[in-house]
């Protein structure tokens, strides 16, 4: 592996990666390219001149592809216009508004760039509007100290008033808030029932339960677990896929709690414009032609197919975003020959639109790489992976 762009990387770029599951680390270090150069639908080109299908999708943020041509389009026809404006603009209203028909329990809401502004503002709109400061949290909501001290050692943080949400008896009379990702990759009876004890416990004691579905916003069936399951939380933070691969986050909930004028949260980027109208071009495309249900059903029978492969390494979750499973030797032999293979395959399985034109191609590759597992012909030639923050932070 050519690993000249990751010594300019690290000469230039602290710590060698902007975004920490982006490292060559946390993946098969030695066999993984360390950059890509640019994609169109699900294929992508890596700096050392190699082309790889990518079941990584830049982490969630790409649903319907790369270069997905109407988001494209939008971005291409507004290229020349004001980006930043000094006041608020039609397209800010428009997009507020789009969201709301997804998420019909949504009054107002506020955007922001990423899903870790929309889980600060949630906490500090909470805590503003219960008069509390007490939050629980479960899952990952990006690296504010309010959840990244909770994961240790968490240097650099200072204590928040947060805790790892344990149990319910936990939620009392000082609780500002519970924040959970209300889906990881528990999609079972159990796990609904669950938060639903967890929405009544908070409504005993007058705290707010926050919905992080940063994740599984647009991409979980029905768009979103909280329209699935019927369950409605006090605030939603969405994120990753809903700028269209162009930084978007947004935090809503009802008018009483959103319009209360007791909170902060501003940015001089919220309202820019190119990042928005990406983000009408992605909804668009998401309410026309049961977009949301082909993913489903797409992703539903590659999950199947693949976990009839072999039983030693398998993919949990649900159809668009999973996790593999299994003996981490053989999750590694098994990345490093997918790789090999011209197929990315990252800590966490996603599932894209175009993914669909390249499911039996994969397939193959990924059979004929576990007829060897089952062999033992394979060995690792790289660094086995270590795991990036957010998956330590929801494995706690």
């Amino acid at each position: 592996m050519d690993f000249s762009m990751h010594r300019r990387a690290t000469a230039s770029i602290a710590q060698g990666a902007l975004t920490n599951s982006k490292m060559p680390t946390s993946h098969i270090k030695g066999i993984y390219p360390t950059h890509l150069s640019g994609g169109q639908g699900c294929r992508v080109l890596a700096t050392n001149g190699q082309t790889y299908t990518d079941h990584i999708c830049g982490l969630g943020a790409n649903l319907l592809g790369y270069g997905y041509e109407p988001i494209a389009k939008a971005v291409r026809q507004h290229a020349g216009d004001a980006f930043a404006m000094s006041l608020g603009t039609p397209t800010e209203i428009r997009a507020a508004e789009m969201v709301k028909e997804f998420f019909p329990f949504i009054d107002s809401l506020k955007f922001l760039k990423t899903g870790t502004e929309a889980c600060m503002a949630a906490i500090r709109i909470a805590r503003a509007v219960t008069g509390r400061s007490k939050v629980l949290s479960h899952g990952y909501h990006g690296w504010s100290d309010v959840f990244v001290n909770l994961t240790p050692p968490g240097h650099g943080t200072i204590p928040s008033q947060s805790e790892l949400f344990k149990s319910v008896q936990q939620i009392d009379k000082d609780t500002a808030c519970v924040i959970l990702e209300p889906v990881i990759t528990d999609t079972s009876k159990e796990r609904m029932q669950e938060i639903l004890a967890i929405r009544k416990a908070c409504d005993k004691h007058g705290a707010m339960l926050i919905f992080d579905e940063v994740i599984t916003g647009f991409r979980f069936e029905n768009h979103g677990v909280c329209n699935a399951w019927g369950i409605i939380p006090d605030l939603i933070c969405l994120g990753k896929c809903m700028g269209g691969g162009l930084p978007l986050a947004a935090v809503g909930g009802k008018d009483f709690i959103m319009q209360d004028m007791r909170y902060f949260v501003s940015s001089t980027f919220a309202g820019e414009r190119l990042s928005l109208v990406a983000g009408m071009a992605f909804m668009e495309e998401m309410r026309r032609g049961r977009m949301n249900e082909r993913l489903q059903e797409q992703g539903s029978l590659f999950k199947q197919r693949f976990n009839e492969l072999s039983p030693r390494v398998q993919i949990e979750g649900y159809p668009t975003r999973g996790v593999f499973v299994g003996d981490a030797m053989d999750k590694a032999l098994f990345f490093q020959e997918a790789c090999r293979a011209g197929i990315l395959f990252g800590p966490s399985f996603f599932w894209c639109l175009p993914h669909q034109d390249y499911k039996d191609i994969t397939l193959a590759a990924c059979a004929a790489i576990f007829r060897r597992l089952e062999a033992g012909e394979l060995k690792l030639e790289g660094e086995m992976p270590q795991s990036p923050f957010a998956q330590k932070a929801r494995a706690q």
